[in-house]
């Protein structure tokens, strides 16, 4: 059993028939490179290493852009260790890191990688100046108040306090490199689509509705890759991608439905792969009075739904036991030494405290709307169907609305809405999601569609734990942080992600709990 203690990353292949036809796209007869094909069940809008965050993309920006420093999952299968990779070497001396860059990185359309492209990438013009480009970045650089090339391959970062979780953040997001050049001369919609990095593949062909079509460039720092061409293919619905699967039409598929696991994995030619992802699907409350009538600005009725839900059991009758419920919000294992497994839940499941806290609260029967994005998360609607009931045995009407986009569900009115939080920003910290989703800056608290304003005591406890230099006050200070986050009750955490795959059987791959699908190194190898 998978539990708070035990969690890791496995995969598995088993079956007992076969069907397996030879597609268009197996691999060349001649030795020369494959196409690879990923059926998956959506893309983003753009492909901006920041204005283009989001589940979709984090699946194959790695292998179109390269991070300044890596987690290495294949020495360290919770990726807590940080390795080089545009970044050779770092250092701190008081509130400046230093970085020196690995020389001759090229980028795909020829040009050689230097500091002044790094400074760009990390600096105010794109990322947390006044009117940066790509504004979503002032959540990932708070702090940051100089980035500068001291020589082609030196970059100085120098932040408003020490700030000693620097190489962790670059990790993230924000440690992909763009070129300065072309990013300027595109414009950042431009570069959205067509976007240029350092990575084992360059992009020949966008479309964001339909598919998205890389080719090896064999220039990349890390060698070329093992593919010649990659082709990322919307297939919405799970059925077209497993028969395609099956069937050789592609070699790859993502997002299984957890009942379908066992069906998939049957087949001899296919194997099956799953990590537990560092990442929680949520739903946000809005506790803003927007709609003027809303009932959720009281405590009380947020805190009585979270009590009505017994998310232990939905887990278990969903998902088994490959993954679990964090019963204590911001209580990841993905922590560390911050986490602790003996933490009491505050508001446990307890139908009679929750009749007795919708009472308290006035709440008259109003019909709340809850938006959720259509087969997004996997079990989502299902898990929505028995909380739904749950409220109801409280008196607590909500209607779950299934809308086919996040545009229509970021639309008003709503009185919830689904969402999910990642919590490796910081490897081993809890930064994300307890001050980078929810704090200030952050689109919980700043978007037109926005579901909560931070209280005096939440923004007072986030700067003692921004400031915060030793674990023992960073620790004093992220509890203070979570509970002035629980006093207000915003949101609540259903359960760990779950990322699945499956891939042509001759296929060696390595899933990763970030839900990245590195086509390339020690994480995917093909058939001799």
């Amino acid at each position: 059993m998978i539990s708070r203690r035990n969690f890791g990353k496995y995969s598995f292949a088993a079956g007992a028939s076969t069907l397996w036809l030879p597609g268009s796209l197996a691999l060349a007869q001649d030795g020369s490179r494959p196409t690879l094909t990923i059926a998956v069940d959506n893309l983003w809008a753009n492909i901006n290493t920041i204005n283009g965050i989001s589940t979709t993309t984090r699946r194959f920006f790695p292998n179109i852009y390269s991070h300044l420093v890596e987690r290495d999952y294949i020495a360290d299968e919770q990726g807590l260790t940080l390795v080089p990779g545009l970044a050779t070497e770092w250092s701190r001396d008081g509130k400046v890191w230093t970085l020196k860059l690995r020389e001759g990185v090229k980028f795909h359309n020829g040009e050689t990688m230097t500091a002044e492209d790094v400074a760009f990438t990390l600096g105010p013009e794109r990322l947390w100046g006044e009117t940066p480009f790509e504004p979503r970045g002032k959540t990932f650089t708070a702090g940051f108040v100089r980035v500068e090339a001291i020589d082609d391959l030196t970059v100085e970062i120098e932040t408003e306090r020490e700030d000693p979780y620097i190489p962790g953040k670059l990790t993230g997001y924000i440690g992909f490199v763009v070129p300065k050049k072309a990013y300027l001369e595109m414009g950042v919609d431009a570069f959205g689509q067509a976007p240029i990095g350092t990575g084992p593949y360059r992009v020949t062909l966008f479309r964001s509705g339909e598919v998205l079509e890389m080719e090896a460039f064999d220039e990349c720092w890390s060698g070329p890759p093992p593919a010649q061409k990659l082709i990322w293919r919307i297939v919405p619905e799970f059925a077209g991608r497993m028969a395609g699967l099956v069937s050789g039409e592609f070699e790859f598929i993502a997002n299984i439905p957890t009942d379908q696991e066992a069906q998939l994995a049957s087949y001899d030619n296919v194997t099956v792969a799953r990590a537990l992802a560092g990442n929680y699907p949520a739903f946000a409350f809005n506790t803003r009075p927007d709609p003027e009538d809303n009932p959720l600005v009281d405590v009380n009725l947020r805190k009585a739904m979270v009590q009505a839900i017994d998310m232990d059991a939905i887990v278990q009758a969903l998902f088994g036991d490959t993954t679990f419920h964090p019963a204590v919000p911001f209580n990841f294992p993905e922590y560390g030494d911050f986490y602790d497994p003996e933490m009491v839940n505050p508001l446990p499941y307890d139908p009679e405290a929750a009749r007795a806290l919708v009472e308290a609260s006035g709440y008259d029967g109003q019909v709340l709307r809850w938006h959720i994005t259509r087969q997004f998360y996997p079990n989502y609607e299902a898990a929505a169907e028995i909380m739904v009931e749950q409220w109801r045995q409280i008196g607590v009407n909500v209607q779950a609305v299934i809308l086919d986009n996040f545009e229509l569900v970021y639309t008003r009115p709503y009185h919830l809405m689904n969402m999910s939080m990642s919590t490796d920003f910081i490897p081993g910290d809890p930064y994300q999601p307890l001050w980078l989703d929810w704090g200030p800056t952050a689109s919980r608290s700043t978007a037109h569609w926005k579901t909560w304003d931070p209280t005096p005591e939440y923004l007072a406890a986030g700067k003692e734990f921004e400031e915060a230099i030793t674990f023992e006050e960073r620790k004093a200070a992220y509890l203070k942080l979570s509970q002035a986050w629980q006093d207000v009750t915003p949101g609540y955490y259903l359960w760990k992600s779950v990322y699945n795959w499956a891939h042509r059987a001759d296929i060696e791959f390595v899933a990763r709990p970030d839900g990245e699908m590195r086509m390339f190194g020690d994480y995917m190898t093909l058939p001799a």
